[in-house]
């Protein structure tokens, strides 16, 4: 019996050279590296950080899913200006080469349109308490952005519509909703992230337009 399996053409396999013994093996599609660590990081901000900000803005917009929240031009325009400005960081901290970053963006946001392999918006915008955390996704390299001197409007845009999600079944959803409600957003926001209430980051945040675009 054969069986047909579906994958997608998108992949990363990264492999730490310095933990190889003897010449390294030839092995199509690998990128050995001597510090992993670079390349764990420009996943995390640009693959973990665009499936999140292509969530968290297609549910202000009533999209169910990843790849029709992605087709949606707004959405995807603030999607790609955030990645922008997570690939600054990734440029100044690490290195990489701006076009090849550029490049990179390109084929995550374009993962994002399958069809086949597409998520519920809602599944992957959950827990959006843990994503506004000091060290998460979003407040981390917005606040890194903020130490170079550079200010992150698309990320801290894209912050406003995690305060934004307010899925009923969503437990962390429900509680920040229920903190917004009773503190307001500036104190929310200000202890999910671990800043003070009168950050940078904070005045960024609740200047940033309503991103159900209403």
């Amino acid at each position: 019996m054969s069986v047909d399996v579906m994958v997608e053409p998108f992949y990363e396999w990264v492999v730490d050279a310095s933990q190889i013994k003897g010449p390294r093996p030839q092995i199509a599609g690998v990128t050995f590296v001597d510090d992993p660590m670079p390349y764990i990081e420009r996943k995390l901000l640009t693959v973990n950080t665009g499936h999140a900000t292509v969530a968290y803005l297609g549910y202000a917009r009533g999209l169910a899913t990843i790849d029709a929240a992605i087709e949606d031009p707004e959405v995807r325009d603030a999607s790609s200006k955030a990645l922008e400005e997570t690939g600054l960081l990734l440029a100044f901290e690490h290195g990489f080469d701006p076009d090849e970053l550029q490049e990179y963006r390109q084929k995550v946001l374009a993962r994002f349109e399958n069809p086949r392999i597409s998520d519920e918006v809602t599944r992957v915008a959950r827990a959006p308490i843990r994503k506004l955390g000091h060290d998460e996704r979003f407040v981390s390299p917005a606040l890194r952005l903020l130490d170079m001197g550079r200010r992150p409007t698309r990320l801290a845009a894209v912050i406003k519509a995690v305060l934004a999600f307010d899925h009923p079944q969503d437990a962390e959803a429900v509680e920040l909703q229920e903190t917004i409600s009773a503190e307001g957003e500036r104190a929310a926001l200000a202890r999910y992230a671990g800043i003070e209430e009168d950050h940078l980051l904070v005045d960024l945040v609740l200047e940033s337009p309503d991103p159900t675009g209403g």
